[in-house]
């Protein structure tokens, strides 16, 4: 999925397309990328309505709002090749399930078929209904996430079970302030309007979070930027209501690390006015299996994996699917750490941090306001010769081994389209 012999690029910028958290977003920032699209206007980043909305607000990023093109669930649409109008292929977006605006990316051309996940959470009730489920199309290469895809995290809390818990517990502190300590900007969207429907209290975010669901009133109504009108925080940085509060972490990598997986609540207490809630935005074992195997694919390519497992067990636990690839799947110690994405980490490092570092969408304000610095380094490029980027993708969509090696983080670009542009 990764290179071809042509000079322009044929590309899908799934990044984009898929969610918002910044580990999908690297390198979008970049002075050159900004500096090549915007020398190739034909050029589009083809995303949903929510990414759109939200990339455009941020600070790195809504420099390049022109080049946005706005994409609709369960809507096929086909990127011609610049170099030869008659190869095609033909993208078809589905909800993924992980926070607004994530989609699974279907694409469809002449030499195969290939549906690549992204970060995604689907129930095991909901794969049955998902629309790529019933399409029955056979599926020739699944790029999926597979971050918990260990037999010994077999069932996680759905987020409806562990919102319950939550408003359980917020319901026998009556006078009680908590702060929700969050790891990601999207994802809790869920939490924030089950509060807000149950108690009539609005949860207090700082301005930028407030306005990032400028496109989403059903939750931006559940939210307030005024610390003393409420007792429900999930600010960043903590106000003082918040500073005094129970502390509750939204988070789960923790949870996963710790010796006794059947959880008997998704709300764990660690210290005086210290919680944990198991609440995870991607698919436990027991999910990935069955998405799996309801999809059956030719070939299987993981793009996120547990730190620990080996190529061999993952080949193992494929054939416990009644999956059997050819050549097997095995990783090149010298590519893993780039290329696959690897969301463990030890016990030490998750127990003295309280993010989960998949999520970290950069809380942290001075790590986004580098607006003036970014534009800056774009300026000092004008003059420069344009750089083609590296990453091609042929149209056929065909993939070999070393390929997939080199490219599991998938990035492009394609033409414009008559798709709506934002």
């Amino acid at each position: 999925m990764r290179r071809g012999d042509h000079q322009d690029e044929l590309c899908y910028c799934y990044r984009l397309m898929q969610l918002k958290h910044t580990d999908h977003l690297r390198g979008l920032d970049e002075p050159t990328f900004a500096q090549y699209i915007t020398n190739n206007r034909s050029i589009r980043i083809y995303c949903s309505e929510a990414s759109r909305h939200f990339l455009s607000i941020l600070p790195a990023y809504k420099h390049l709002s022109q080049f946005y093109s706005v994409v609709n669930v369960d809507q096929p649409f086909t990127i011609e090749n610049p170099m030869d109008k008659n190869i095609s292929i033909t993208v078809t977006c589905f909800g993924s399930g992980h926070c607004p605006g994530s989609l699974m990316l279907l694409f469809e051309g002449c030499h195969g078929t290939v549906l690549y996940t992204g970060d995604f959470r689907l129930y095991s009730h909901q794969s049955n209904r998902h629309r790529i489920i019933s399409s029955k199309k056979l599926i020739d290469a699944l790029y999926i996430d597979m971050t918990f895809f260990e037999p010994s995290i077999r069932q996680l809390p759905e987020r409806e079970q562990a919102c319950q818990k939550l408003i359980h517990f917020i319901e026998q502190y009556d006078y009680r302030y908590f702060y929700l300590k969050t790891s990601a900007r999207v994802g809790y969207e869920y939490i924030y309007t089950s509060l807000y429907q149950h108690f009539k209290i609005l949860i207090h975010v700082n301005s930028e979070q407030y306005h990032l669901y400028d496109c989403l009133p059903q939750v931006q109504q559940a939210l307030t930027i005024d610390g003393n009108r409420t007792r429900l925080h999930a600010c960043w940085p903590q106000c003082a209501h918040a500073k005094s509060s129970i502390t509750i972490v939204l988070s789960v990598l923790w949870f996963t690390l710790q010796q006794q997986q059947q959880f008997n609540s998704p709300l764990i207490q660690i210290a005086t006015d210290y919680y944990r809630l198991c609440y995870s935005l991607h698919s436990s074992y027991t999910e990935i299996c069955k998405f799996v195997k309801q999809i059956s694919p030719i070939r299987i390519h993981p793009i996120a994996l547990p730190t620990h497992i080996t190529p061999e067990r993952f080949n193992g636990l494929l054939k416990q699917l009644g999956i059997q690839q050819f050549p097997t799947i095995y990783f090149s110690p010298s590519n893993v750490e780039q290329q696959i994405k690897r969301r463990y980490h030890t016990i030490e490092n998750i127990n003295s941090s309280d993010n989960d570092d998949e999520l970290d969408f950069d809380c942290h304000q001075n790590r986004l306001n580098n607006e003036k610095q970014l534009f800056k380094r774009i300026s000092n490029l004008q003059q420069q010769p344009t750089k083609k980027l590296k990453t091609k993708v042929d149209p056929s969509m065909s993939t070999t081994h070393e390929q997939y090696l080199n490219n599991v983080d998938l990035v492009v670009v394609g033409p414009s389209s008559p798709l709506k542009s934002q």
